[in-house]
């Protein structure tokens, strides 16, 4: 038997109530305290799950073998590396850094003080995408994906664009998926009165070296909540969804690309396209998540979205925004 991990959760906004009570939850941690820059949050988190508020990042390295990292994305870097350099386990939400350069320093970090480091790309805990990747994983082709991740106005992301908060997501599912280089990137915004920025309703396309495309589109100002995910491959149609954690898989009929000659007398006759409801056991993501960060601290398992890979779908959202820039320029221009 492994002894329970020590862990504490750095920052006390909605996202960290998530971890905090999914800590308590598990036999595999020992929930031991929260902290956050605002004192008062602290306090109140600690309350609520009746933990340890600490009264800074120096007295958490102190107790515990792990934390997550649940503060804005801006301080990312710092807070992680503080832990990292301490020798202590860090699960960090997405987005793993602001920049290359800080993601690099987080990278190196988790290498040179042999610790574990998860970012939290929580839909690769879906049980729908798990599910995904074990259809794929029989080498279909995969030609094209469309992804789309709706939410109305809300004020609990400020600091990110929509490409950051929401897209980011997709693109590191889609990267996930194809395997393939990134080669080219184009996107674009609805101008919106809800939106005066005109970047809450983003459309991105991606093409791949291996000739596969994604369509990617995220939306802060669309009055319901879609997470959606659409794979062509090279012989069926899977249409995923992330909040039924549903998947279905549309095939073609047997006359489909087959010549009618070929087949016996008795079988030439056409048959209707077929639709498969895949029966997905459903699982709360986060639960999995810190489960599997568990088993990455005991050596049982290696991080399914290290630094590296999240580097990379920060990649592809920063070639987004840097398209959206050069658009608005160019139309300022005219």
């Amino acid at each position: 038997m492994n002894n329970p991990i020590k862990v504490a959760v750095i920052g006390a906004g909605m996202m960290g109530k998530n971890h905090l009570k999914t800590y308590k939850s598990l036999n595999n941690f020992e929930l031991v305290g929260v902290y956050d820059i605002f004192p008062e949050a602290s306090k109140a988190a600690a309350e609520m799950f009746g933990i340890k508020a600490f009264s800074s990042l120096e007295e958490v390295a102190t107790a515990v073998d792990a934390v997550s990292v649940v503060t804005t994305s801006v301080t990312h870097a710092e807070v992680g590396e503080f832990f990292l350099n301490k020798g202590i386990h860090c699960l960090i939400e997405k987005p793993l850094a602001a920049t290359e350069e800080e993601c690099n320093r987080l990278i190196t970090a988790a290498k040179n003080n042999n610790v574990t480091l998860l970012v939290g790309h929580i839909e690769q805990f879906n049980p729908a995408i798990e599910q995904l990747h074990k259809l794929l994983a029989d080498n279909s082709q995969i030609c094209s994906l469309a992804t789309n991740r709706m939410s109305a106005a809300s004020g609990r992301i400020t600091d990110v664009d929509v490409a950051m908060d929401l897209m980011i997501h997709d693109a590191e599912v889609v990267l996930s998926l194809v395997k393939s280089p990134v080669t080219s990137v184009s996107a674009s915004a609805v101008r919106n009165t809800k939106s005066p920025s005109g970047k809450d309703y983003i459309t991105a396309l991606l093409e791949f070296a291996n000739g596969a495309t994604a369509t990617m589109t995220a939306s802060r100002i669309t009055q319901s909540r879609v997470r959606t995910l659409s794979v062509t491959t090279n012989d069926n149609y899977i249409d995923l969804d992330y909040i039924n954690q549903s998947i279905a898989v549309h095939s073609q009929g047997r006359m489909h690309n087959v010549a009618p000659d070929s087949l016996p007398e008795n079988m030439r006759y056409g048959l209707k396209g077929s639709v498969e409801n895949l029966f997905i056991p459903t699982a709360q993501p986060l639960t999995s998540e810190l489960n599997h960060f568990a088993d990455c601290i005991w050596g049982k398992a290696t991080p399914r979205i290290n630094g590296e890979q999240a580097l990379e779908a920060l990649k592809v959202i920063w070639k987004v925004q840097q398209c959206l820039n050069n658009n608005s320029l160019s139309q300022a221009a005219e």
